[in-house]
């Protein structure tokens, strides 16, 4: 081989090298731009755009009653059984308290003090010097309407009456006949509502159609429900009626016989002492004695009204929440109560705090839906919004929204309710799954495109919002976004922003 076909061999053999090396710096570069997004999170993207949201309200309470019935005895009587537990349901008129027969301490000390006086002022009659003969038939009248007035105040002890369970019942009435009132106007609006639906043309089918008759059924079914409690409020209502007017006629009849019977007695005294026979007898101790027996009538009728015989009823429908009393033991005569009674018939109410701006979105009468959480069995729970008042803790910012609740519910459930908002058009908005909040606040990731020299790169950036309203899909949110800004959604690796990021359709 000579000397010019080894240059050529060597110059050969550096070409090769020159073209291998090329060809794999043509290569990596190639595969470069695979290998690093293949190394890149992975993300699904879209972009924003305007619509409208019906937002909802959160929040969660504990269910409690609108009243509780108090069952009090100002006097001192022995318990001798309590027929109920706590936890029991109670109808009006159930024996819930029994109590040992006889008068109440109070009372039968206050009729043996009337007894006092009265035998007092016998004793000071008959004890004068002149012969009983001169007034035989003024004594024989006084004797029969002694007797007269002994077989009345038997007649009025024999009458069951409760002068509270009475106006309960009168009260229980009244509230029924005024929601009565109120449903019927319901009822009478969302019979309008539908008529004029109908005249404008609007189809059967319609959601506004539906959403009108489903008013109106509701309307319709709350109308039924308030009747029949206004009916068994009646029935309730009737034989206290009846009782109350007997006891008041015997009551007068004894307040009459123990008036003629007084008069009677000071006649006679009057009569006696015109005739002499009374200057033993001191006129301050006659004064005396008629203005202690008027005040001690006057203390026995107060304290008739407040016995109850042997037995304490309930006033109201309802579930014992407590019971204070045992058998056995006296009760203190105070105004502790004896009882509590959960009143059912006059409902549940729940109430949580939200935002001011949430509470404009919102008005009374809305109605809600109740989530009983792992509790879902039973008869529905209604939810109606009844009122929107200033939280006081925090009165500028917050609001606190009152639920009136019917259905199947008991005192101290814990509820979960979700309130629509009114509709609302917005600029911007986003799927919930983009939404991101941390220390510093609430935001998006926005992807944002760089050219590089082997292509373009995507790299998520920070863009702070603001939340407006959201759904159970979509959020409406203002700050540092366009109406077209390409966000992020979901990624299969966690992201911070400023990391480079591939696209799912963008291998």
């Amino acid at each position: 081989m000579n000397m010019k076909d080894i240059k050529v061999t060597k110059r050969n053999w550096v070409k090769n090298v020159a073209l291998i090396f090329m060809a794999v710096m043509l290569l990596l570069t190639f595969f470069s731009n695979t290998i690093l997004n293949r190394s890149l999170p992975e993300v699904a993207a879209q972009y924003t755009s305007s619509g409208t949201i019906t937002a909802r309200i959160r929040g969660s309470g504990t269910a409690t009653a609108v009243e509780n019935f108090e069952v009090i005895l100002t006097a001192r009587r022995t318990v001798s059984e309590v027929p109920v537990r706590l936890g029991d349901e109670v109808s009006a008129g159930d024996v819930i308290i029994r109590l040992s027969g006889g008068d109440s301490a109070e009372l039968g000390m206050a009729r043996e003090e009337l007894r006092t006086l009265e035998r007092a002022l016998e004793e000071k009659l008959l004890n004068s010097s002149l012969d009983d003969n001169m007034f035989a038939v003024q004594n024989r009248n006084i004797q029969r309407m002694r007797a007269n007035l002994s077989t009345a105040q038997a007649e009025l002890a024999g009458i069951s009456y409760n002068e509270d369970a009475y106006n309960q019942a009168v009260s229980d009435v009244s509230a029924a006949e005024s929601a009565v009132t109120a449903n019927e106007f319901e009822r009478a609006m969302a019979q309008i509502e539908i008529e004029t639906l109908q005249a404008a043309g609007i189809a059967s089918d319609s959601p506004e159609m539906i959403q009108a008759e489903t008013a109106l059924s509701n309307a319709e079914i709350a109308l039924a429900r308030a009747n029949a409690i206004f009916s068994e409020a009646q029935s309730r209502l009737s034989p206290l009626a009846t009782s109350r007017a007997a006891w008041q006629s015997a009551s007068d009849t004894v307040k009459s016989l123990q008036q003629s019977l007084e008069d009677a007695l000071f006649d006679l005294a009057e009569d006696q002492r015109r005739a002499g026979i009374m200057s033993s007898i001191s006129a301050i101790d006659l004064r005396e004695l008629r203005t202690q027996i008027d005040d001690k009538k006057a203390e026995i009728i107060e304290l008739e009204k407040d016995d109850t015989g042997t037995e304490i009823t309930s006033a109201v429908n309802g579930i014992v929440t407590q019971i204070n009393v045992t058998p056995g033991k006296e009760t203190d005569g105070s105004d502790t109560p004896l009882m509590i009674i959960e009143n059912v018939d006059r409902g549940y109410t729940l109430s949580f705090s939200v935002s001011a701006d949430q509470a404009t979105k919102v008005r009374v009468g809305d109605m809600a839906e109740v989530d009983r959480g792992w509790w879902s069995w039973g008869e529905p729970i209604t939810a109606i919004l009844t009122s929107i008042r200033n939280n006081p803790q925090e009165p500028i910012t917050s609001r606190i929204l009152e639920f009136s609740l019917s259905g199947d519910i008991e005192s101290g459930s814990n509820l979960n309710i979700t309130i629509s908002q009114r509709t609302e058009n917005y600029n911007i908005v986003v799927p919930n799954g983009a939404i991101r909040s941390d220390t510093n606040g609430t935001f998006v990731l926005v992807i944002e495109s760089r050219s590089s020299p082997l292509g373009n790169r995507y790299v998520a950036t920070r863009a702070d919002v603001n939340v407006l309203a959201s759904d159970d899909t979509q959020t409406a949110v203002s700050g540092a976004l366009t109406g077209w800004d390409f966000i992020i959604l979901t990624s299969n690796r966690p992201i911070e922003p400023g990391m480079q990021v591939r696209l799912v359709d963008n291998p």
